[in-house]
């Protein structure tokens, strides 16, 4: 049984289809403004468990976490998948926006691990991947190096629980780069690792399926790069 934030988004919702094709029981959650697009993702799915959360409020996460336990009875898998695409450098960002993100971003998933942990320390297994943006800005780079920073201390802590943590690193995806400006997608094609191009949200759901499967066992507190290069 599987719980995969960030419903609605790209990477998410290939993650979700493959999965699901993997024959796994679904639990998906969106924020607020990816309700038409994951409602229609569950729909495609069908039997799947959709909820809406805002990551940054921890009660609704365990809200929503003890929901999908009564429901599907445990939880399995827990993929934190809630990108952000925040831009700019920290220091042109306003105070209240860089509140708002690290709340999201990194409040959100430790959130998420926190609640999961407990039904999954209680059937001594789990494994939870936490995906993080390596793309180029300091907001970004935060926020993804904190995100590792946890992924490691909660797979010391939790290896001998029979729960594996890792962090699947994500580049810009050929889907979202279709909506950039020319300027934008200029500096994006600089930035582009060894294999010269962009990845699609279903190369990335495939690294996300191995980091869940038993070809996995003896990986927890590493970072997987799914970019074509870039770190």
């Amino acid at each position: 049984m599987a719980l995969v934030t960030g419903a609605g988004q790209p990477v998410a919702n290939a993650i979700a289809r493959r999965l699901a094709r993997a024959g796994a029981r679904l639990a998906l959650v969106s924020s607020p403004e990816h309700t038409r697009e994951s409602a229609a993702l569950a729909k495609e799915l069908g039997g799947t468990l959709l909820m809406g959360c805002e990551a940054a409020d921890a009660q609704a996460v365990g809200a929503v976490v003890r929901r999908t336990a009564t429901e599907l009875e445990r939880i399995d898998l827990l993929i934190n998948a809630d990108l952000s695409r925040e831009p700019g450098p920290l220091n042109e960002l306003p105070p209240e926006q860089w509140k708002a993100l690290l709340e999201r971003q990194l409040s959100g998933p430790a959130w998420f691990c926190k609640e999961v942990i407990r039904p999954m320390m209680r059937q001594r297994s789990g494994r939870i991947i936490n995906l993080v943006d390596a793309t180029s800005g300091g907001t970004r780079r935060v926020v993804a190096e904190g995100l590792t920073a946890m992924t490691r201390a909660l797979a010391n802590e939790l290896s001998r629980q029979g729960i594996s943590v890792n962090t699947l690193a994500v580049h810009f995806l050929e889907e979202e780069a279709r909506h950039l400006s020319p300027e934008q997608r200029k500096r994006l094609d600089g930035e582009l690792g060894p294999l010269g191009r962009l990845g699609s949200a279903e190369e990335v759901a495939e690294a996300a399926l191995f980091l869940a499967s038993s070809a996995a066992n003896l990986t927890t507190g590493q970072r997987l790069s799914a970019t074509g290069g870039p770190a």
